[in-house]
């Protein structure tokens, strides 16, 4: 039998990381190949395995049926090694002076950015959003009727840490009071202090206590929450709060709904909106985003409140919580207050089966709602000029959409798609997952080469994600990126030391463009899970360092973002031109008092494991 074995380029990076394996003074951009003659014995073992499985196979059918085997497996193993080959090739940098060099490959670019000149970015909102026509092809041929194209004259605040979700949500639902409504969407939902600090035990800002007061002054609320088995008592229990417990808006009306209208069991409902229609005021406003009103997620900039957060009873799981949001005033809110009110008056039924009794799910009596303006006009335009795009994802598969999506929706995706081919200096990227989404991953190759960087800070791969293969969907992402553009490429994950966790869901591109919402970097997000994105441009402008005139409010996110990342000051940051503000992250990933490090991504032999039917059923590729 032939042994798969290392030939040519290959062997040759492998011997000249042999020759340099003592010199670590150096952490490249480029990783390291480490576990290439692990992975040979492995993979000749077990092959070595399937044909003693044969030659003392005793029937044709067992026979066929260890051929078959031995058949994919070759295939997955002559995948590897091409594999490998490639992170041979492109994970090797050590110094000169020690004779060890980086081995490049043909058309690789080794630039990192700073011999190409800043250039002016798109500020046309028109340049970034999705046209009517292309929403509709997002669709599947259906227009959008309920929501706008996009929306100018909303006043957008960032809200980059989940303290300042927290404070800033607190404050509005405060200040509610009779005939105004608030809407919530949720994949969780628990019983936390939305203002810990002062207020540990929750007597005051604590949600059930929140919710308390702004019914008692003749709010009303509701909310679709995912029934999520993962978190099921905590659902349960606020569900029967707010059904059971506040008062009832009307007889035999629910103000809280299990929502389980998706596409497979293994599908969830991922929208994470508020929505206030003030009608004192006359006036609308929502929040976008990443963060769900449960635990776990408040935290810090700093990330230095993990004792607070346990006397909290904040924490559940992790030290500390990375994400984002927007608070949106203006007509963008109608678009987010429409999705909620096409969700629950859907003449399907949500949580109506058997398993919903079982689990606790099921829903009582409920009455559709009114659109937000039947009591009246409201005044939806503000001072400010924020242009604001909603986009969404709805399953194709899913057959009882028919009022709001009779074909689907990847709105998000195809956005996303159009927003990568705008950019002309850099993308940040802070996701919960950063895993292949083919056609994403393609189009980051296509603008890499007029780009300074692409910056990607990603959740590292935790053990229940890895057993679905996750690890892997990550360097099937990763890898092409690093091989092609190993210096412009920069991707980071927090310390491992630090037990924080990255939830985040936010696209920032040449300080002129931010996407913001509750879908994450994989093919269910932009497919199949229910999802809602807000994509945001500011017509008012600045300059930058770089003498590049850019949208104020999105410079504002993305300086407050490497605050975060790096400990310095805004002010510092604020200052600094796009390359050196990139360069202070890999200054702030090699300092012990940072939360940032290099995320490494490498080939293991368990990867072989994970096929496309595994990956099929973990993040799933709704198309139609």
């Amino acid at each position: 039998m032939e042994k798969f074995v290392l030939r040519g380029d290959a062997a040759r990076a492998y011997q000249a990381e042999q020759q340099c394996a003592g010199d670590d003074s150096k952490r490249p951009l480029m990783r390291q190949t480490r576990i290439i003659e692990g992975s040979k014995v492995v993979v000749e073992e077990h092959v070595m395995r399937l044909r003693d499985e044969l030659d003392a196979a005793v029937t044709t059918a067992n026979m066929e049926a260890i051929l078959d085997e031995l058949e994919a497996q070759y295939v997955s193993l002559e995948m590897m090694e091409k594999t490998l080959i490639g992170l041979s090739l492109t994970r090797l940098e050590r110094r000169t002076e020690s004779g060890c060099r980086l081995i490049t490959t043909y058309g690789q670019d080794l630039s990192d950015g700073s011999e190409r000149p800043s250039v002016q970015p798109l500020l046309d909102p028109q340049a970034w959003f999705l046209s009517e026509s292309e929403l509709t092809s997002s669709r599947g041929g259906v227009p959008r009727q309920d929501l706008s194209v996009f929306t100018s004259g909303n006043d957008v605040s960032p809200l980059p840490t989940t303290d300042t979700y927290f404070a800033s949500l607190y404050r509005d639902l405060e200040a509610t009071g009779a005939n105004d409504t608030v809407y919530m969407t949720a994949w969780s939902v628990d019983q936390v202090p939305f203002l810990p600090m002062g207020d540990e035990r929750g007597e005051k800002t604590g949600f059930h206590g929140i919710l308390r007061r702004a019914v008692a002054r003749g709010t009303d609320v509701r909310a679709i929450v995912w029934p999520n088995v993962l978190e099921r008592k905590q659902n349960v229990q606020f569900r029967d709060f707010m059904n059971d417990v506040l008062p009832k808006p009307k007889p035999y009306s629910a103000r809280f709904l299990f929502d389980d209208r998706l596409p497979t069991p293994t599908s969830s409902h991922h929208q994470k909106t508020f929505t206030f229609v003030l009608r004192r005021h006359h006036a609308l406003v929502a929040y976008v985003g990443g963060i769900d009103p449960t635990s776990d997620r408040w935290d810090t900039v700093a990330h230095d409140q993990q004792d607070l957060r346990r006397r909290a009873n904040i924490r559940r799981h992790v030290n500390g919580w990375l994400d984002a949001h927007v608070r949106i005033a203006g007509p963008a809110a109608k678009d987010v207050a429409a999705n909620f009110l096409a969700r629950w008056n859907s003449k399907v039924k949500p949580s109506q089966d058997l398993l919903d009794d079982l689990l606790e799910f099921e829903n009582p009596t409920y009455t559709t709602l009114p659109a937000v303006d039947s009591m009246g006009p409201l005044m939806l335009t503000t001072a400010k000029n924020h242009h604001v795009q909603i986009t969404r994802t709805f399953s194709c598969k899913y057959p009882h959409y028919d009022e709001y999506a009779p074909r689907g929706e990847t709105s998000i995706l195809a956005s996303r798609l159009k927003a990568i081919r705008q950019a002309r200096n850099y993308i940040y990227i802070e996701d919960q997952y950063f895993v292949l989404v083919p056609e994403l991953r393609d189009a980051l190759l296509e603008v890499l080469p007029r780009l300074q960087r692409l910056i990607v800070v990603a959740q590292r791969t935790l053990t229940e994600t890895k057993v679905t293969g996750y690890e892997k969907y990550v360097l099937d992402m990763v890898e092409p990126l690093q091989r092609q553009f190993p210096n412009k490429f920069q991707l980071f994950t927090t310390k491992r030391s630090r037990g924080l966790y990255i939830h985040s869901k936010l696209v920032i591109i040449d300080d002129a463009y931010v996407s913001v919402g509750s879908a994450n970097w994989n093919r269910r997000s932009m497919t199949s899970d229910s999802e809602i994105n807000a994509n945001v441009v500011d017509g008012e402008t600045v300059e930058t360092p770089d003498g590049m005139r850019v949208s104020k409010m999105v410079r504002e996110f993305r300086v407050r973002k490497f605050v975060e990342m790096t400990g310095k000051s805004y002010a510092e940051l604020d200052s600094m031109r796009l390359l050196d503000a990139a360069n202070a992250l890999d200054t702030a990933a090699s300092d012990p008092s940072s939360i940032l490090e290099v995320l490494e991504v490498q080939e293991k032999p368990e990867f072989v494991a994970f096929t496309d039917v595994v990956r099929r059923q973990v993040d799933p590729d709704d198309k139609c």
